[in-house]
């Protein structure tokens, strides 16, 4: 099995789903591994490494494309790339389908090609080991991003967010205890501030108090609770999802006017669609604007911040999945049921359940397609 590796085309994206380590253990299985020129630079990985490892590089993606059977990207292909995919070819990314266009979705089934989103990799009732690594490490971004910007310097009103001797500390508000808000509620807990957590499901509440201890307040989400925080909080962290769908919008235009001035939101789930009615995705560059009077800083992709380290966490948890299909696409599904959880197309066709209700292509169950093999 072959598989290729694009550059990411998305402004300030720079993670890379395959570092050299993960090349190198491909290619002693006696796979081919084949890297467009330049895709580790923003994570640290220079083409050398690579070639080291035993990769091929090459100097573009029509290259890249023609000579791999599992083509690897962090964020879904431009229209450019999705151009480039052949018949049979397997397409390995955090797709996020059911947020996608219908033209893309049209051209994959054109294409012909069989789709694995990342982001719906399942292990078991709910272990997504591939998304929630790079979660977790996205909450600890957001916490370090709202530490500064609630400093002068940041433009923020001068808090530290762990206070001072007989000086409050900062309140964060975490909505969402899944990977992302748990692991942000345990860095803001680890910097002094109060934190306050709210989920709908009281089994992920008992889970966050037995991880981290009493540390922080935890409630079950509703209206009551939702308004009484908004109004007290400094920072108001989105960590809310819903697997292979868009976010909902637990954030009403009129909950963010309840906030009170200088406090600051950062929606976690921007990448599907964002949490808020007034969130739109921000940029490293430009991070922060202002809707009703409140600061938000929508930047998809937290993770790419800490480039080289969430590339690192992220090859380590994809590398068994790519051994799995370096065994064949069809053995692969039909053999690995977290795999088969994640198929979007089968060669063109349209095999999800749960995404007919956002792609209009017809369906087939994949089971007639591929049977599930014990």
């Amino acid at each position: 099995m072959r598989f290729g590796m694009l550059r990411e085309t998305l402004p300030g994206e720079r993670r890379v789903p395959l570092t050299p380590e993960g090349a190198r253990a491909l290619v002693s299985s006696d796979h081919g591994v084949v890297v467009e020129a330049g895709t580790g630079l923003g994570a640290g990985f220079s083409d050398t490494e690579y070639l080291a490892a035993g990769a091929q590089v090459v100097f573009n993606a029509r290259e890249v494309s023609a000579s791999s059977d599992v083509l690897l990207k962090i964020h879904p292909p431009s229209e450019g790339e999705v151009a480039l995919l052949r018949k049979s070819q397997a397409l390995v990314s955090f797709l996020h389908l059911s947020t996608q266009p219908a033209k893309f979705h049209q051209a994959l089934a054109r294409a012909g090609v069989t789709t694995i989103s990342l982001e719906l990799v399942r292990e078991g009732l709910d272990e997504y080991p591939i998304l929630e690594p790079l979660s977790a490490i996205g909450g600890r971004v957001a916490v370090a991003l709202a530490a500064w910007h609630l400093t002068g310097p940041g433009n923020g009103p001068g808090i530290l967010i762990g206070g001072s001797p007989g000086v409050p500390p900062a309140l964060v508000l975490v909505i969402g205890a899944g990977a992302a808000g748990s692991a942000a509620a345990a860095e803001a807990s680890a910097l002094g501030a109060q934190v306050v957590v709210l989920d709908r499901d009281p089994r992920r509440l008992q889970r966050m108090e037995h991880t981290l201890g009493r540390v922080c307040v935890t409630a079950v989400a509703s209206e009551y609770h939702l308004v009484r925080y908004l109004e007290q909080a400094d920072v108001v962290i989105g960590a809310v999802a819903v697997r292979g769908e868009p976010a909902p919008k637990v954030l009403k235009r009129h909950h963010v006017r309840t906030m009170r001035e200088g406090c600051l939101f950062i929606d976690m789930s921007i990448d599907e669609g964002g949490c808020a009615e007034t969130s739109r995705p921000t940029t490293t560059e430009e991070p922060v604007y202002e809707a009703e009077g409140i600061r938000h800083i929508c930047i998809p992709n937290l993770p790419s911040e800490v480039a080289r380290t969430a590339s690192r966490a992220m090859g380590a948890s994809l590398l068994p999945y790519l051994a799995a299909l370096g065994r064949g696409i069809e053995p692969a599904l039909a053999t690995n049921a977290a795999l088969r959880h994640a198929v979007g197309f089968l060669d063109g066709k349209l095999v999800n359940r749960s995404l007919r209700r956002y792609i209009a292509e017809s369906y087939v169950d994949l089971e007639t397609l591929v049977p599930a093999s014990e």
